[in-house]
């Protein structure tokens, strides 16, 4: 893998440091990294702004020179990436929309001009039968994140082992398709990604797959 896509990523002990009060030091919590792989996260001071999704990319990447484009969005729930590719400027995009789809009403309040877009990708919290047959509902956000979407020159990708994407808390539910990728059909990704599941954690979602082509697509 080459990028990781995290939603709700998890916050651990990072070190501590001197502290007057206590002789072990405050702890100083945030996002794991490793040195083979570069994060990007948007950085908040504030506990109750925490990010809710982070994005890393292997180091072996360097040359496309990515960075987080807070100039664009600048939200806890939405990464915008921007990597150099065949002299064009593409876009990934991270996002965690929460059960008030915070996330998605932002995005469509706050138009973004991103033809170059790539992948738009993460955990969406909306349930609908348009991408999960074991449900029989339709949601009043789909035309939302779909007219999102399009406005972004994608389209939702079906995986190539199609399933829940999320174990239901409770056994008395059914489990639910709430991760999404949606790609540039033009692109010879679309369709390709795939689930990973033997991550059975019930308390994790399964994650995606994806394979793009990251060049200009017309």
């Amino acid at each position: 893998m080459d990028i990781i896509l995290v939603q709700e990523p998890p916050k651990s002990l990072i070190r501590r440091v001197p502290s007057h009060t206590d002789p072990t030091g405050d702890p100083i919590y945030g996002t794991p990294n490793d040195p083979d792989w570069t994060l990007f996260i948007r950085q908040d001071p504030a506990q109750e702004n925490y990010a809710r999704v982070a994005t890393y990319v292997n180091k072996k990447l360097l040359k496309m020179r990515f960075t987080l484009r807070l100039d664009i969005i600048n939200h806890r729930d939405i990464n915008v990436l921007a990597f150099h590719s065949s002299q064009h400027i593409n876009y990934v995009i991270n996002v965690y929309s929460d059960n008030n789809q915070s996330a998605l009403h932002f995005l469509n309040q706050n138009i973004i001009d991103l033809n170059n877009t790539v992948v738009m990708t993460g955990d969406f919290n909306i349930r609908d039968n348009d991408w999960d047959p074991n449900y029989p509902h339709h949601s009043v956000h789909t035309k939302d994140l779909f007219t999102l979407a399009e406005s972004l020159g994608l389209d939702l990708s079906p995986p190539i082992n199609p399933g829940p994407t999320r174990f239901a808390d409770n056994p008395r539910d059914t489990n639910s398709v709430i991760d999404l990728a949606f790609i540039n059909p033009n692109n010879s990704g679309f369709g390709q990604h795939s689930l990973h599941l033997n991550c059975a954690d019930p308390q994790i979602t399964f994650p995606l797959s994806l394979k793009w082509v990251s060049t200009r697509l017309t």
